[in-house]
């Protein structure tokens, strides 16, 4: 009877001790067609300067050789969570590699305007050059840091002006011949 009394108290003793929470990233491995599909952007690049924040993450300058999916400054800022615990990437400074990219969060991790994410899952496996060109599609040129990519492109504005003296030259022609027309 003592030792159900011991063992009682020992069970509701343990049930009321609650655990600290845990992090720990868990990921669901994704085969390199599935981490390349499901990334913003892909690039290959180097990173060569990294800089611990003091919110828990770690700010890494990569010098951009190729992107994949959409083109991005030749330097960009990719943000991630410090610790691998947290899904933090750990990019070698000096070591070129391609990298998938995301636009939003990443687990804890909000960059800023113009900064990028990366988290672990994303980032498990080494993917090749081949890999992100077949998966990823055309490699494109990066844009100089100081070029403004998000202003309108001039191209399809001057299309645009010249379809629409096209159309109002020809309704002018249209309606000049119908009035000459009526006078006859």
């Amino acid at each position: 009877m003592l030792v159900v009394g011991v063992l009682l108290a020992a069970v509701i003793g343990w049930s009321t001790v609650r655990a600290a929470p845990a992090c720990a990233c868990s990921c669901v491995p994704l085969s390199e067609r599935d981490a390349v599909k499901r990334a913003s952007a892909v690039v290959f690049g180097v990173p060569v300067e990294k800089s611990e924040g003091a919110d828990q993450t770690t700010r890494y300058i990569v010098e951009v050789r190729q992107s994949y999916k959409q083109r991005v400054p030749e330097r960009i800022t990719v943000v991630t969570a410090s610790s691998s615990a947290a899904c933090g990437v750990d990019l070698e400074v000096g070591v070129e590699r391609v990298i998938m990219l995301g636009g939003g969060s990443a687990g804890p991790v909000r960059p800023a305007d113009g900064e990028w994410s990366a988290s672990l899952c994303s980032n498990l496996k080494w993917i090749s050059l081949g890999e992100a060109l077949l998966y990823g599609g055309p490699s494109m040129e990066p844009f100089p840091a100081d070029d403004s990519e998000s202003g309108p492109p001039v191209v399809p504005i001057v299309i645009g002006a010249v379809a629409v003296l096209l159309v109002g030259a020809g309704v002018a022609g249209w309606w000049w011949r119908r009035r000459a027309a009526g006078e006859e």
